[in-house]
């Protein structure tokens, strides 16, 4: 097009030097047909050295204006935006030499990266080795968060895909050379409107921000305003461990978790808070997420008849949400016995059912079934005998688990039955104003399902003594009391604020009322003056 340009403007130079007379001459020619006409040189045109020189000059100063137009693009003119991003964001403006034309931090940590450096004129790569030697100086790239992302906007796909893999493959080699591995993510920019109009509302770069739409357009469960905060590490492992395809971004490295407590403490602290055993677990699952502002792990598991969905802390390893429900894909073992027939040597002494003890006074009426025909005996109660626990170790079960004693309880039932596709012990009894409902596994002992609430037929017994004495004689104090309910909620007393606590009498029980916020999630309890045992608790997201 520049060619073009130039013949053009040249074309017309001459014109302008050169009249066109043509026409003039022609019409002369036919007026006076038949006549000698003497031509004379008085009033020909000449081109004098001078007016060639100047016609000279005029074609070399548009040609050197043409050539100075394009050394100004070529050293003044921004060819290619290069970002770094890791928490700290900066822009790199560069020409068609790969010259520094300007340094654009994006944020605080990057005016801190940046500091008092001047990288005008400097050389592209010289620029990017300072720029990452002084984010590994000031702890901004480390073992604890390894990732950064380098973006390149050029209007030549080729050249920006070119430039995006040879600084990705720069980098890498710097962070390999030190004490840590590092992770590159690197893309080129499509940026549009939309794109331009999120970078400068959330103040990141163009880089950022198409990584996150990206994030969020292929999981529905991140906002991009939600992500916008998260450094490059963190967006880095939710790509890794959601599995997320992000077509437009290539990746060197895998992104460090050494922040984290890590998936196998996470895995134990959700199977110590279900009660449940490891060596029983079908279908586990856990990855690393991003919920209520907080990095967490998600574990999910299926055992003996439930499943289980937790959400865990990843910093601080609190259990920050538990879900279970019966499992209704479970088919239970079989733990029946193969039953000996009727009238066989191996049923023996008082346990053989075809034998009446109803006149043996040691039977007492308790067990009655002994007086059945043996073919009457079900199944289940022979795996019952055979295979479940007793009732009183179940009852034992549920009464350590509530923290009561079997001295104190009142109005106590049990029964046997099926429930989920197991057999479970049902025990419901009262306690000092409480009533209790508690399922217990028939085969494991384990609590599958517990309830407590308050019992309004409960009359508190009068007594002449202090208030301030329970059966130990004194109350476990604050301290210890704030410490069973931050266990019993899974917290750590360092995350804890709006902590509140008072010392209370409920129908004639004292008890600490605690509240406390850890997390997202608001925290009530009651737990009794005298036992230390938990009344009451009450978790909310706050």
């Amino acid at each position: 097009m520049a060619n073009k340009d130039t013949e053009q403007k040249i074309k017309q130079a001459f014109s302008n030097a050169v009249p066109d007379i043509r026409d003039s001459i022609l019409s002369d020619c036919k007026s006076q047909k038949g006549a000698v006409i003497i031509m004379t040189d008085t009033n020909k045109r000449t081109f004098s050295p001078r007016r060639l020189a100047g016609i000279a000059a005029a074609f070399v100063l548009l040609i050197g204006g043409m050539a100075g137009f394009q050394t100004y693009r070529a050293n003044y003119s921004v060819a290619s935006t290069v970002s770094l991003d890791v928490n700290p964001s900066i822009e790199i403006q560069v020409n068609k030499k790969e010259e520094v034309l300007a340094i654009n931090p994006r944020n605080e940590d990057a005016q801190i990266v940046v500091g008092d450096m001047d990288f005008k004129g400097s050389n592209l790569d010289v620029a990017v080795n300072a720029l990452i030697g002084s984010m590994l100086r000031n702890g901004y790239l480390n073992e604890l968060a390894n990732s950064i992302l380098i973006s390149v906007d050029n209007q030549d796909p080729a050249k920006s895909a070119e430039l995006q893999e040879r600084l990705a493959n720069e980098i890498n080699a710097v962070l390999q050379s030190g004490t840590f591995d590092g992770a590159v993510l690197s893309q080129s920019i499509s940026a549009d409107s939309k794109l331009r109009e999120l970078a400068d509302t959330y103040g990141i770069t163009l880089g950022k921000a198409q990584l996150i739409q990206q994030i969020t357009q292929q999981s529905a469960f991140y906002s991009f305003e939600d992500l916008v905060p998260l450094s490059i590490n963190e967006l880095n492992l939710l790509t890794e461990s959601g599995n997320l395809n992000l077509t437009n971004v290539n990746s060197l490295g895998t992104a460090s978790d050494k922040a984290y407590i890590g998936q196998e403490k996470a895995k134990q602290a959700a199977i110590s808070h279900a009660g449940a055993s490891a060596d029983k677990l079908t279908e586990y699952e856990i990855e690393l997420d991003f919920e209520h502002g907080v990095m967490v792990y998600e574990v999910e598991f299926k055992c003996e008849g439930f499943e289980y969905d937790y959400e865990i802390d990843a910093v601080t390893g609190a259990v920050l949400k538990s879900g279970k429900e019966p499992d209704n894909d479970y088919v239970p073992p079989r733990t029946d016995t193969a039953q000996p027939e009727t009238g066989s040597s191996s049923q023996t002494g008082g346990n053989a059912p075809q034998t009446d003890n109803s006149s043996s006074p040691a039977n007492n009426g308790n067990t009655p079934q002994t007086n059945q025909n043996p073919g009457q005996a079900s199944s289940e109660d022979q795996n019952s005998k055979a295979s479940y626990i007793s009732e009183e170790q179940a009852k034992n079960a549920a009464l350590s688990h509530a923290g009561v004693s079997a001295n104190a309880i009142t109005a106590y039932e049990s029964d046997l039955d099926r429930e989920h596709g197991i057999m479970v012990y049902d025990i419901d009894f009262k306690c000092e104003g409480f009533e209790y409902d508690y399922e217990i596994d028939a085969a494991t002992g384990s609590v599958l399902k517990n309830q407590k609430e308050r019992d309004d037929d409960y009359i508190p017994a009068q007594s002449g003594g202090s208030q301030t004495s329970g059966g130990s004689g004194s109350y476990i104090g604050e301290a210890s009391a704030k410490e069973i309910a931050f266990t019993h909620a899974g917290v750590a007393a360092n995350t804890v604020y709006e902590y509140e606590s008072d010392l209370d009498d409920e129908h004639g029980k004292m008890i600490y009322e605690i509240e406390f916020k850890s997390g997202n999630y608001e925290y009530e309890y009651e737990i009794d003056a005298v036992s230390g045992s938990v009344l009451k608790y009450k978790w909310d997201e706050d």
